[in-house]
């Protein structure tokens, strides 16, 4: 079947859209090389490309491919050959990058203050920013979820929970500045964290902290009971 005789929902590019991680490696290949061959469609080509890969390209191939390997291939040019090896490459470099990338530790308050304080500490405005973490408390992502005036950053639930899903985050931690430079919570900030925390309850994450720095100084909503 051509990629133009299948279903939107069918097609490997809005299936991928839908969720990247049930796209077959067949399918990736697809979306890249975009076209087949004369009396082939592009799923076929990209067929016999996965088989190829499999039955002659090692785990030395991968650490350094090399395009003219492909072209031996029925239906894949120099172009074709080029884009494939470019994918596999940059997916290696990320990878070596982000495994030997040591996450920052979120198990205490004051390494989270650590981690933000000269980012916000002379902020003239409040910056509010959701952290999401994994089992062991290390950081996996950050998101600025607001910003405001002196007063007040504001806060979009849905925001900060899309974002955990996303990244398949175990908790969250809130974080925000005070332009005054006193991290004293107010009742704003209190009613925030208790609104946050019932949504993440609703959504099985956990809200571990909420984190305000001032100049210097933090307070922690935990430390202080009143999450």
């Amino acid at each position: 079947m051509l990629i133009r005789e299948m279903r939107p929902e069918e097609k490997p590019r809005e299936r991928f859209k839908e969720s990247a991680g049930d796209v077959s490696i067949t399918e990736l290949i697809a979306i890249l090389i975009r076209t087949g061959r004369k009396n082939h469609s592009v799923r076929e080509v990209a067929s016999d490309v996965v088989s190829f890969l499999e039955e002659n390209c090692g785990e030395a191939w991968i650490e350094e491919p090399y395009w003219k390997d492909l072209t031996d291939i029925p239906g894949i040019g120099a172009d074709k050959a080029v884009t494939i090896c470019a994918a596999i490459e940059l997916g290696r470099r990320l990878a070596g990058r982000f495994r030997k990338r040591e996450l920052p530790d979120f198990n205490a308050p004051d390494r989270v203050a650590s981690y933000f304080m000269e980012m916000l500490r002379h902020e003239s405005q409040e910056h509010l920013y959701a952290c999401y973490v994994n089992t062991k408390n290390r950081l996996m992502g950050k998101k600025e979820i607001g910003r405001g005036n002196m007063n007040a950053a504001p806060a979009d639930i849905k925001e900060i929970l899309r974002w955990a899903i996303r990244l398949k985050a175990r908790g969250i931690i809130l974080v925000h500045n005070h332009p005054s430079g006193f991290p004293d919570p107010s009742v704003s900030d209190i009613q925030l964290t208790k609104k946050v925390a019932r949504a993440c309850a609703f959504m099985d994450f956990d809200l571990l902290d909420h984190i305000i720095i001032g100049d210097g100084v933090f307070a922690s909503l935990q430390e202080k009971g009143l999450m």
